[in-house]
């Protein structure tokens, strides 16, 4: 769908209004419903072409200004011209309609219309999701029992834990409980967490919003994939824990993503991040950081990989760029949980954070590639994974670095040199190392910005991010 007839739906939408309760989607928008079962939908898109012909599946690209291509069942492919291409009706362009109409303290008569509204528009593990959502506000509706799936025991409602019907208290108790814990999901992720039902929903909603802001803001520079190649094996999983006595960390307890497919999942997910939460805290332990590091594996490598699982030496050896990102991007996140409020990037707003301000400037300890060299930004890029995983003094100073130095390409696009001649762009050539290294995994990433600077050399830019991070590291900005 075009962006301005996705930005009309959805000021139609927010500004669409009713008494009894929150604003429909368009109807327009309800006429690409499809099955509401239990199964993947492959025919939940649908490409419209100008010669009239109507061609359905899951639309897996249609970021790239070149091309949009369908994915059907078995992993097979088709791809269409953008030119003979005159409307693409796809998954997110009806999420983010719904989400513009989704808003906090609605009673339950409301929240259920926003379960009708998500089924008709075909998106049947949001509703589910917001089914959920009704049951918190009223435990005995029928219509979001039904729904689940959930059946009638005397008066009362057996609700589903675990492939199990239990009453309304034990299900309180046992999902609180990591061995019997809530398995939930949404359009692109799968959640499992022992931190109860509201949290449950809240974390799922925090990162549906999130994914569709990386593809409206980043999908123009990144050109995402929509979705994962294989969607019910790869389909991104968070593993949420209530505290960290219920979180089991792979070395050390600071959340992590591992997309190895060591990690064991109910629903078998090879695509895993794990966090807790921290005493009265909102969210999970850098939930949204997380939620970065999966999209950028998912819609820029496991999407576009036909079947194919990632290189492990990949993330060893560009994992400093994932830091980075992740961190910016969590910099732009905020909002109630369940109703997250992301800034437009590129404003002029930007603000790094003071620690990692902070940390960039702390010298490293020997030994280390960061130590005593003039120029970090030519070891800080070829820095592997294992220089971020243990209990290394140096490895908080490593990751602001990283951080600092994603921001200071993305936020001031400075001018990059080779010898005095200016011959590339900060910003552009962060983009095109991320569409090299992950989008096509067989190139160096030793080499990738090189290429992206079109020659121009990292250490011309070392004292301008100094410079650049120096007032953020101030007490008197903070």
């Amino acid at each position: 769908m075009r962006a301005v007839e996705t930005e009309r739906i959805l000021m139609a939408a927010r500004h669409s209004t009713r008494r009894s309760g929150p604003p429909l989607l368009l109807a327009g928008l309800l006429l690409l419903a499809g099955p509401a079962d239990d199964d993947f939908d492959w025919q939940r898109d649908r490409i419209v072409l100008k010669n009239g012909k109507e061609e359905r599946g899951v639309v897996i690209e249609d970021t790239n200004p070149a091309r949009v291509v369908l994915l059907l069942d078995g992993n097979r492919r088709r791809e269409f011209p953008r030119e003979e291409v005159e409307r693409v009706d796809k998954l997110r362009d009806r999420q983010a309609a719904f989400f513009g109409v989704r808003r906090p303290g609605l009673d339950a008569g409301q929240e259920w219309q926003l379960v009708e509204d998500a089924q008709r528009a075909g998106l049947p593990d949001l509703a589910r999701l917001q089914a959920w959502r009704v049951l918190l506000a009223d435990p005995a509706h029928e219509g979001a029992h039904e729904l689940l799936g959930h059946r009638r025991s005397g008066g009362d409602w057996e609700w589903e834990l675990d492939g199990k019907p239990v009453s309304h208290k034990r299900f309180e108790e046992k999902s609180r409980d990591w061995n019997s814990r809530l398995v939930l999901e949404s359009g692109h992720f799968v959640l499992e967490t022992d931190a109860g039902l509201a949290r449950a929903t809240e974390v799922l909603f925090d990162l549906e919003g999130l994914y569709l802001w990386w593809m409206q803001h980043l999908g123009p520079f990144l050109h995402p994939t929509e979705d994962v190649d294989e969607p019910r094996e790869e389909k991104m999983t968070f593993l949420v824990h209530k505290n960290l006595d219920s979180f089991r960390p792979i070395s050390q307890q600071e959340p992590y993503y591992d997309p190895s497919g060591l990690e064991t999942t109910s629903k078998g997910g090879t695509n895993v991040a794990r966090t807790f939460y921290v005493p009265d805290a909102e969210r999970p332990e850098e939930l949204f950081e997380l939620g970065a590091q999966a999209l950028i594996y998912s819609t820029l490598l496991l999407g576009e990989t036909k079947g194919g699982k990632p290189d492990a030496q990949l993330r060893r050896s560009a994992y400093w760029v994932e830091i980075g990102l992740a961190h910016w991007v969590a910099l732009h996140a905020g909002g109630k949980p369940g109703f997250p409020e992301f800034q437009v990037p590129f404003t002029g707003d930007f603000r790094l954070d003071f620690d990692a301000a902070r940390l960039t400037l702390d010298p490293v300890s020997s030994p280390h590639p960061l130590a005593n060299q003039r120029h970090e930004l030519t070891n800080l890029i070829g820095l592997g994974y294992d220089y971020f995983v243990g209990n290394s003094s140096n490895i908080p100073l490593a990751k602001a670095r990283c951080a600092s130095f994603v921001a200071f390409l993305l936020e001031t696009n400075p001018d990059v040199f080779k010898g005095k001649k200016a011959v590339g762009k900060g910003r552009d050539g962060l983009w095109y190392y991320f569409r090299e290294v992950y989008g096509t995994p067989t190139a160096s990433s030793s080499s990738a910005f090189d290429d992206g600077f079109n020659g121009g050399k990292l250490e011309s830019l070392e004292e301008a991010w100094k410079a650049w991070v120096k007032p953020f590291a101030s007490t008197l900005g903070r």
